[in-house]
C-alpha cells in the first residue's frame, strides 16, 4: 500500500498567483495588522468604522463617521423621557467601552514609540542616531541612553487621552443633549399634541449628534493638550516636555507616520 501511495501523483492544488484585486485585499489586511501591532495606526477619531451603533436610528447617523459612536450615551440621553432606565445605562456602557478602547489604543501606540526609542532596531546601524519623532526626544549619541520626555511616556499619553475622551465624548455632549431635551420639553409642554410634546425634544436631541465632534473635539483636544504641557513643564521643567510644542501633537504624529510609511515603501 505504501508503494502504491508513493506512486500517486500529487493531488494538492497547484499554487497560483492571486489576481491583482485579491492580492491588494490581502496586502491591505496585512498592512493594517502590522501598523496596529507596531503602534502606527491612525487616530480613532480620524477613521470611519463605528456607525453600526446607530443602525436602528436615523439614516444620516448610521452613515456618519465612526467618531459618533462615542455619543451613543447622548442618544440614550435623548430617549430618557420615554426609554427604560436600562436602555439609557446600556447606551452609556457602549460609550464608555469605546472610551476605554480608545485610551488603550493610544497607550499602545505610545508604548511602541517609547520602545522603538529606548531599544532601537539593529537595522538602524551603529553609526546612526535613533530617530527623533516630531522633535520630542533628545537623542544624544548612540552610546548614551535615549531620553523619552515624561509627557511622551505611554502612561502620560493614556492619562491625557482619558481626560480628552471624558470631556469631549461624555461630559460636554451629555450636558448639551440633556439641556436641549430638557428645555425644549419645557418649551413644548403646553403643546396640544402629546406626540409633539414627547418626540419633538427627542428629535432635537438626536439632530445635534452629528455636530458634536465639530463642536467639541478640536477645542477640547487643544485645551487638554495645552494644560498637560503646562503642568508637565511646571513640575518637571523643560526636561519633562523635551522639544515638543504645547499643541499640535496629533498632526506631528500623523506627519511622522506618513514619513515612516513612505520609507517603508521604498
Amino acid at each position: 500500500m505504501a508503494g502504491k501511495e508513493g506512486d500517486r501523483p500529487n493531488s494538492a492544488f497547484p499554487r497560483e498567483r492571486l489576481n491583482k484585486d485579491l492580492q491588494k485585499l490581502v496586502d491591505k489586511q496585512d498592512d493594517w495588522v502590522e501598523s496596529f501591532y507596531e503602534g502606527e495606526g491612525p487616530d480613532t477619531t480620524e477613521t470611519s468604522m463605528r456607525y453600526a451603533a446607530y443602525a436602528n436610528r436615523l439614516r444620516t447617523i448610521m452613515l456618519s463617521a465612526h467618531r459618533y459612536v462615542a455619543y451613543t450615551s447622548d442618544i440614550g440621553e435623548s430617549f430618557r423621557p420615554v426609554a427604560h432606565p436600562y436602555l439609557v445605562r446600556s447606551a452609556y456602557a457602549v460609550s464608555w467601552a469605546y472610551v476605554l478602547g480608545d485610551v488603550g489604543h493610544e497607550g499602545w501606540k505610545a508604548y511602541k514609540r517609547n520602545q522603538r526609542l529606548l531599544h532601537p532596531h539593529p537595522e538602524t546601524g551603529s553609526d546612526e542616531k535613533p530617530k527623533e519623532p516630531m522633535g520630542m526626544v533628545d537623542a544624544q549619541t548612540p552610546q548614551q541612553p535615549v531620553h523619552v520626555p515624561a509627557i511622551e511616556d505611554y502612561r502620560a499619553v493614556m492619562a491625557q487621552r482619558a481626560v480628552f475622551q471624558s470631556l469631549a465624548s461624555m461630559g460636554f455632549p451629555a450636558l448639551t443633549i440633556h439641556s436641549i431635551v430638557k428645555y425644549s420639553g419645557k418649551a413644548l409642554k403646553t403643546a396640544a399634541n402629546p406626540t409633539i410634546r414627547t418626540w419633538a425634544p427627542i428629535g432635537l436631541g438626536l439632530a445635534v449628534v452629528p455636530a458634536l465632534p465639530y463642536i467639541f473635539d478640536e477645542p477640547v483636544e487643544e485645551a487638554v493638550e495645552w494644560t498637560f504641557y503646562q503642568a508637565f513643564r511646571a513640575i518637571g521643567g523643560e526636561n519633562a516636555v523635551g522639544k515638543r510644542h504645547s499643541t499640535g501633537r496629533k498632526e506631528a504624529l500623523q506627519a511622522e507616520a506618513k514619513i515612516a510609511r513612505e520609507k517603508k515603501d521604498l
